[in-house]
């Protein structure tokens, strides 16, 4: 017989990943991946998710999965900020719109008219970025869309996609937390705020806790595919806090990094916690598994350093992350930095090599030109921004932090995991690579019965993982590029 194998669908904003795991004498064991890209599709000058290109990955990957296994399960988690809407007969009424396209041009200042951004944070827990699910909805109200005209059912995409392999519906709560939409316990849709911006409560159904059984593959979608009935498993939609489910030991004085398109940075935290400073620092709560609380913020990771090198491949095709890392290491003085944090690297850009210079001139930095030094300049920039934010998060908790415990892609990427260390003073510890399929795996045995605790759970992804820990070397090169970074105003200090 066939071995048995959980498949783990984790679709990032640019790409997709699944992967098959048996679990045997309490481990996982990753037995084959299956990836593609997921690029937005452009309609009429505006970026969609591909959602048939996600459905046909999904299938081919499980095509692929079966002529060794025997598919036991399904779980899928996404990027947190796609949703789709369903019409009277269950039908997708448009699709969904990428979450950096430029439609949300100036929405804040169509809410501000409604709500302050305080006023926002205060009830829903989280600080207002225009990128999020909610502002996408509203500007659904200003257009007045047909997802506003004809909408039934509201489904963030990991619940869209479940939706489109079981035709059950239903939401998860991790993945409505990182949409902007539940109040700050994140416990229930914010309905007064949706009511306010005119957003349909009607849209909004029943919420529940990642872990339990969606339904089965329908045989529409499996088309007569050996995979037809196995069962899809809710697990944590949002990849970051499935990817958070699989960190061994995570606590209160640990710092987590998710590092993908988007950097995903902050700690555990027992309430939420919304005040004036972590306002003004645009942390935010999410909702994770188990009931858990993360304080965190997000701001653009790798999809700056992936800009640049579609750019920079344009003039040679050969470039690549190995070659990138290589010319940083070429470059032994850089007196250039960003924020990358600052509003102007969230949204598609048609050159963003053009908008850092123009970044450099206003903040009255040296330009810098050239693969190499630009990114010596981003790879620097990350590393200070990341040890500026264990200042700022300290100051919100009151606690030291003693270790920064990085997930997902970018721990492949030892040169800035050291940089991040040494600038922060303190260990990193690199997780799986594949952390948010390792989660997803973690809660499809915890939704199955097989496994019935967060503490078995901690125990399997300690025994299924091997981090790997990157010492501090101290130096004052990181205090004094820091402080010049607070010089300029880069950086500013809560008032």
């Amino acid at each position: 017989m066939k071995e048995a194998v959980y498949v783990a669908v984790d679709v990032g904003a640019t790409g997709i990943k699944m992967a098959a795991a048996a679990f045997r004498n309490g481990k996982l064991k990753i037995r084959d991946i299956y990836s593609a890209g997921n690029p937005p599709y452009v309609e009429n000058g505006h970026e969609k998710a591909d959602i048939a290109h996600m459905l046909q990955t999904i299938r081919e990957g499980l095509d692929r999965f079966s002529e060794t296994y025997r598919c036991v399960s399904v779980g899928i988690d996404t990027y947190g900020n796609g949703y789709g809407i369903l019409d009277e007969n269950g039908e997708l009424i448009q699709l969904p719109h990428h979450y950096r396209d430029r439609r949300i041009d100036g929405v804040m200042e169509r809410v501000h008219k409604h709500f302050t951004d305080w006023q926002l944070y205060e009830q829903m827990g989280n600080c207002p970025i225009k990128t999020r699910g909610l502002f996408h909805l509203y500007q659904d109200v200003l257009e007045d869309s047909g997802n506003i005209q004809r909408g039934k059912v509201f489904l963030p995409l990991s619940s869209l996609l479940e939706y489109l392999l079981t035709k059950e519906k239903g939401t998860e709560k991790t993945i409505a937390s990182v949409l902007y939409l539940l109040e700050k316990g994140g416990n229930d849709w914010c309905r007064p705020v949706f009511k306010e911006l005119g957003i349909p409560t009607e849209l909004f159904g029943e919420l529940k806790e990642p872990g339990y059984r969606k339904g089965s593959i329908t045989e529409e979608f499996a088309r007569g595919s050996a995979w037809e009935g196995i069962p899809v498993y809710t697990v944590a939609g949002h990849d970051t806090e499935s990817a958070l489910a699989a960190v061994p030991g995570l606590d209160q004085e640990k710092m987590f990094i998710s590092m993908g398109t988007s950097f995903i940075l902050g700690s555990r935290v027992p309430e939420p916690v919304v005040t004036p400073d972590s306002f003004r620092e645009k942390f935010k709560n999410m909702r994770g598994v188990f009931g858990t609380y993360s304080l965190c913020k997000d701001v653009p990771g790798f999809w700056i350093l992936e800009r640049c090198m579609e750019k920079w491949k344009e003039n040679d095709p050969s470039v690549d992350y190995a070659r990138v890392c290589s010319e940083v290491q070429k470059v032994k003085e850089n007196h250039t930095f960003i924020n990358i944090s600052d509003d102007r690297f969230r949204v598609a850009e048609e050159d963003i090599l053009k908008t850092i210079r123009e970044y450099c001139e206003e903040t009255g930095q040296q330009q810098v030109e050239g693969m190499a030094r630009t990114a010596r300049c981003l790879f620097e920039s990350y590393a200070l921004y990341i040890r500026w934010s264990v200042e700022r998060l300290s100051s919100l908790t009151g606690i030291t932090y003693h270790e920064i415990d990085a997930m997902n892609g970018g721990v492949k990427n030892t040169l800035l995991l050291q940089m991040i260390s040494d600038a922060a003073g303190i260990p990193v510890v690199a997780c799986s690579p594949l952390a948010s399929a390792y989660g997803n795996l973690l809660m499809q045995l915890y939704a199955s019965g097989v496994l019935t605790s967060k503490e078995e759970l901690e125990q399997v992804c300690y025994d299924s993982t091997q981090p790997v820990r990157y010492q501090s070397n101290p130096s004052p090169y990181w205090d004094e590029r820091l402080e010049y970074m607070k010089e300029k105003g880069l950086f500013k200090e809560v008032q």
